[in-house]
Formats: C-alpha cells, structure tokens, sequence
C-alpha cells in the first residue's frame, strides 16, 4: 500500500502544480479537487485519518463554493462560519495525536482560500497552508504528497511572481 499511496502522491503533484499555474479562480479550485482526490486516497492509504477527512471536506466546501459561484453570489459568512466549525470537528473526531492539529489549521486556510475574490489572495493563503501540509505529509510518511506540496510551494511562488509581482510592476 506504500506504494500506491506514492503514486497518488504523484498525481497531488501534477495536479498542484498545474492549479497554481492556471490564471482564473474556477481553474484553480478544479485542479485543487482533483488534488484533494488524490490526497484523501493518499492519507486513506497511509493511515493518516484527519488529513483524509480533511481533504475530502476541502472538496465538498469547493463544490459548495463553486454552486455559490455559478450563481453569482457570494458564499453566506453563516456557511463560512459552519465550514469552520466542521473542519474543527472533523480534526476532534480523527485526533490521534497532536499533529492531527495541523489538517484542522489547513481546512480552516483552505475554507478562507475558496472564499477570496482576487486569486493573488487564493495563492498567498494557499503558500501558507500548503506549507503546514509538508509537515503533517513528513511525519505520516506521505513521503510524495509532501514532494508534491514543496513543489507546489515553489510553483505557488512562481505563480505569485508572475501574475501578482511582476504584472504589478509593468503597470508603474
């Protein structure tokens, strides 16, 4: 099952990266539910319980996010507030130890990541979160998610670079 779980890891690291080269919002949560697919396969696979519920909540709140979307509407600050509370109880249930603390932080990131407006906001939360990623992938040996998610740090880097600093700077 190490194995396999490795491989998931390695299409979390196509699919990450691929999200934070895309220029439009409904672009980048696609390609963030294909990784959060992957994740929770990935964690189921390696017994890492809070980052599997965790990453298969992270789709439902994009599917959710995305009918507000569609609609033209904002998501309701009570349906925020509720996605917030179920992160932290989805992190109560599946707590093991005090690592299980980091998937709830990320799903909390991850419900203020979909509910920005201005994708420079989605990359900045999205380095922030998928830097506690890296460390709960480490210590649960989800050895390829946590390449995937450095990997995507760099690539959320890059993204910040050339659609948030250098677009800013050819404007002055």
């Amino acid at each position: 099952m190490f194995i396999v779980a490795q491989i998931f890891g390695v299409l979390i690291i196509i699919s990450n990266v691929i999200a934070m080269q895309m220029k439009n919002k409904k672009q980048i949560l696609f390609w963030y539910i294909l990784a959060n697919m992957f994740s929770v396969i990935n964690y189921v696979l390696l017994k890492g319980d809070s980052g599997a519920i965790i990453c298969f909540f992270a789709i439902i709140q994009t599917v959710i996010n995305n009918i507000f979307e569609k609609r033209g509407k904002k998501i309701p600050t009570n349906i925020v507030s509720l996605f917030i509370g179920i992160s932290i109880i989805l992190g109560a249930v599946t707590y093991k130890s005090q690592i299980d603390i980091l998937p709830i932080v990320c799903s909390i990131l991850y419900t203020l990541i979909i509910i920005q407006d201005k994708e420079k906001n989605i990359r900045k939360l999205a380095l922030a979160n998928i830097i506690i990623w890296i460390s709960y992938g480490i210590i649960c040996k989800a050895y390829t998610a946590s390449i995937s998610d450095l990997i995507t740090a760099v690539s959320t880097l890059i993204g910040i670079y050339r659609f948030d600093i250098k677009k800013k700077s050819l404007k002055k």
